[in-house]
């Protein structure tokens, strides 16, 4: 009667070596497989031998992990016409028995987004790995997009906290704001129930406002303070203990426009048109006293470039120091982080990345990489074919090159991020998949059309093995 339990165990076991193993497996590029699972039952209780007739192009371990790695045909063919391919044989071998796999390597993805772990996990001894969320990811109180919940810790609304999707109105005489909250409190509600936590973008911008706050910059500069003071503590104020952090200006400064950040600010920013620089530090002491928990960050983009750069810094810099100077007993900065989009290309090196990282390093603030993109082109390439918008990656000029380049491009970046995640609290992408990117046509983010794992997604994720390794033997 005691060895009753012990039966459906021996069952599947032999049933599990009876199945017949497949000769054949196809592995997008950076996929591994298991193979010392699949032997046949011939090899039970036997030591392995393990060993690839092409190391370059799939290489495996003596436990049987194979991992895809490069192609050998296609590379400079159109992507969509006909992925490249590799191929190598696994052969396995125990005394005289040997038993071989072919393993074809591709760009293509095979691997679904539901089946891999969690990416949030993956990173989470380094910092909050994050992604936008629409209205279309919530269906009544509850989040209807499954995917966002179980790889990303924070999600940031791409649209619907920007000025014109909140307020659409105010009264000239009584200074009442009429506030349009439903969709973005549906969105919010729906990320907490998930154990989300939610960045809040943007409080000001000079884009995607409504008319009335692009008629402030024609009011006194008291008048406009005024206003912009109640539209920030009012929003913030409704969202106060929801919002783990804000953008509370977003995009102020053009590229090229001098190095005086007090002057060099888009003239088009209505704040700035009417209440001057000054806007600056009265949005962020509004924002810091209407919700003083929330994290509040400066975003913008191009801040690889270091004349951008440095102006950011300037600014972040005067600002907190103005701060520290009226309230000498606050152990908080005023700007306690930089947002670096990060909206990149192929053209962008990293070592541009760096300097701005060791430049910021220095002003004491946390940094987040708030909108992660890398178009698998460089950027001539992709305005002179597709240009921006969703739905267009079925007319990419995309090469089989350009998948795998791009995808060692993120194991770059994401490297340095990891070398850096002392002081980077958050890497946000900017969508879930290419279909409905803002630059689908440059195939920028690390899951296909079909919701399938790119080899930008495997390279993504072995940066942390790739920094963990050189870190130990750094250290010995």
């Amino acid at each position: 009667m005691k060895l009753k339990p012990i039966l459906p165990l021996l069952l599947a076991v032999f049933i599990f070596f009876s199945c017949e193993p497949p000769n054949e497996i196809t592995l997008t590029i950076g996929q591994q497989k298991d193979l010392a699972s699949m032997v046949p039952a011939k090899f039970a209780g036997q030591e392995l031998s393990w060993t690839s007739s092409d190391p370059e192009t799939a290489s495996v371990t003596d436990k049987g992990i194979v991992t895809a790695l490069k192609f050998s045909s296609g590379g400079a063919n159109l992507f969509l016409k006909a992925p490249a391919t590799g191929e190598a044989i696994i052969t396995v071998t125990a005394g005289k028995q040997s038993h071989s796999v072919k393993v074809i390597t591709t760009v293509k993805g095979k691997e679904d987004i539901e089946k891999l772990p969690p990416l949030k996990d993956h990173f989470k001894d380094y910092f909050l790995i994050g992604n936008i969320f629409n209205n279309r990811d919530v269906s009544g109180s509850m989040m209807d997009n499954d995917w966002l919940a179980h790889h990303y810790a924070i999600l940031t609304p791409e649209n619907h906290m920007k000025p014109s999707n909140l307020t659409n109105n105010r009264n000239e005489t009584t200074g009442e704001i009429t506030y349009t909250f439903s969709t973005a409190d549906r969105m919010v509600n729906a990320a907490i129930a998930e154990g989300l936590k939610i960045h809040g973008h943007t409080l000001l911008w000079h884009q995607q406002i409504p008319p009335w706050q692009r008629s402030m910059e024609s009011a006194a500069k008291d008048a406009a303070l005024s206003v912009m003071k109640k539209y920030i503590t009012e929003v913030m104020t409704h969202y106060k203990g929801k919002i783990y952090s804000w953008d509370v200006l977003n995009e102020i400064f053009p590229d090229g426009r001098g190095d005086n950040w007090t002057t060099a600010m888009r003239p088009e920013n209505p704040w700035f048109k009417s209440i001057g620089s000054d806007f600056v530090y009265e949005a962020y002491l509004a924002a810091r006293q209407a919700d003083p928990n929330a994290i509040l960050y400066y975003n913008d983009y191009n801040m690889d470039q270091a004349g951008k750069a440095a102006l950011i810094a300037a600014m972040v810099r005067d600002v907190n120091a103005k701060y520290k100077q009226a309230y000498p007993r606050e152990t908080r900065l005023l700007i306690e982080g930089i947002g670096m989009q990060s909206h990149h290309n192929m053209d962008v090196p990293a070592s541009n990345i760096r300097n701005t990282i060791n430049r910021y390093r220095e002003l004491g603030v946390k940094i987040s990489v708030s909108e992660l993109d890398i178009l698998c082109m460089g950027w001539s390439a992709f305005r002179g074919s597709t240009g921006q918008g969703a739905d267009k990656d079925d007319m990419t000029i995309a090469t089989n090159r350009n998948i795998l380049d791009q995808a060692y491009k993120f194991n770059e970046y994401m490297k340095l991020y990891l070398e850096n995640s002392d002081i980077i609290e958050r890497v946000s992408m900017w969508g879930v998949s290419d279909r409905y990117s803002w630059r689908s046509g440059g195939l920028p983010l690390l899951f296909d059309a079909d919701n399938k794992a790119k080899p930008a997604y495997y390279s993504f994720v072995r940066a942390r093995e790739d920094y963990e390794a050189a870190k130990a033997a750094k250290a010995e």
